[in-house]
């Protein structure tokens, strides 16, 4: 989630703009050799990647910044089970005067049996609000900026096939919030407004058939956890957190997919600001600004339609609906917000099938936008 939320695949990486010459003299000279810089050399143990950043996304306009990225394996190369572990490093600087660092990892170990995933960021972030609710209008939009410090370490153990359990937790400490005396956001009732740092702890629950991490073919993806944050465990506000991820992918024609997630994400007590739900951005309802739509929870739903054109290039198209809720009996079906676009995708690694992708999502004149990413939505 960027630094909204800093959603962790996270900091996006998008590298199109750096490539672009290149991918003109690699179409007149052959792939190999052009690639070799870019893709991982599966003959070394580790491999590394340093690569500059281009961004662009509805919340942060342009971005710049630098990756390094570490992969690889903890097995042996025999062992087919365990998939490729990579840590990141990366940090950006916006032309909205937006600065986020932010260090992610997930490690498979032997047969995964055990997978670690660890995401902390830092970000200082100019940002825009419009209210709490389903009722939220696009003219009552007014600015606000945040400074945050977040860890969330998370451990899966296998119980069989597919099927893990999990401990995590996390850390956040929003370090300053600066918004307009008067303005909507100051005359809310809003817990989380002055600095503050939350605690929680809690489990986990998924089960994952998908035949790969990036681009699946096929497979299923569930993941459901639940944090309590409490002031016995150093926590200043008392509430707690359950998000429920669901995908299925499927191939329908060679290698042409469909690809769907549900998503709900759920807080109850006294929810600071920082951690209400968000509808939006590139990884939920592109073509909404993420946080255009904020309460307590939100759910949304996607279907995407994933086919190649050409070498490295495919296309995607998507249409997704959802909304925010204070709680169950205030969910109205008659009030969700719907967006739907498309993009084209670049694989820069082959081998993974990880790619940069264009996207544009639309829903009004007023939520509409591109995203210059890496990897996809879900």
């Amino acid at each position: 989630m960027l630094a909204l939320k800093i959603s962790h695949k996270h900091i996006r990486s998008f590298t199109f703009l750096f490539l672009l010459p290149f991918i003109f003299h690699n179409t007149l000279h052959g792939q190999k050799k052009l690639f070799q810089r870019f893709e991982p050399d599966t003959t070394k143990k580790v491999n590394f990647i340093a690569i500059p950043i281009v961004i662009r996304t509805p919340e942060t306009s342009w971005a710049f910044g630098a990756s390094a990225t570490a992969t690889f394996n903890t097995s042996f190369r025999s062992d087919s089970l365990t998939r490729t572990s990579n840590i990141q490093l990366h940090g950006l600087y916006s032309l909205r005067n937006q600065n986020i660092q932010g260090l992610d990892a997930t490690v498979y170990f032997p047969k995964e049996k055990y997978i670690l995933q660890f995401n902390s960021s830092h970000s200082f972030f100019p940002d825009r609000f419009w209210g709490i609710g389903q009722g939220s209008q696009d003219s009552d939009m007014e600015e606000y900026s945040f400074n945050q410090l977040s860890f969330l370490p998370h451990v899966k153990r296998k119980v069989k096939n597919g099927f893990f359990i999990g401990l995590l937790s996390e850390y956040q400490a929003l370090l300053n919030l600066e918004y307009s005396p008067g303005g909507k956001f100051d005359s809310l009732a809003i817990d989380g407004k002055s600095p503050y740092h939350i605690f929680g702890l809690g489990l986990s629950v998924s089960y994952d058939t998908r035949n790969a991490a990036f681009w699946p073919t096929k497979g299923l993806y569930f993941q459901s956890y639940f944090l309590d944050y409490d002031n016995h465990i150093g926590s200043n506000f008392n509430f707690q957190k359950w998000v429920t991820d669901i995908r299925y992918f499927k191939r329908v024609y060679k290698n042409h997919v469909l690809a769907f997630q549900g998503y709900n994400y759920s807080t109850f007590g006294d929810t600071p600001f920082r951690s209400l739900g968000m509808l939006g951005g590139s990884d939920n309802l592109r073509g909404f600004y993420q946080g255009r739509y904020t309460d307590k929870s939100f759910f949304s739903g996607i279907l995407e339609y994933r086919a190649p054109i050409w070498s490295r290039f495919s296309a995607c198209a998507f249409i997704g609906g959802g909304e925010v809720y204070h709680d169950l009996t205030s969910i109205k079906l008659s009030a969700m917000h719907f967006s739907f676009g498309g993009g084209i995708r670049f694989a820069v690694n082959k081998k993974e099938r990880l790619n940069m992708r264009i996207d544009y999502g639309y829903s009004n004149r007023y939520n509409h936008g591109f995203y210059f990413t890496i990897a996809e939505a879900f």
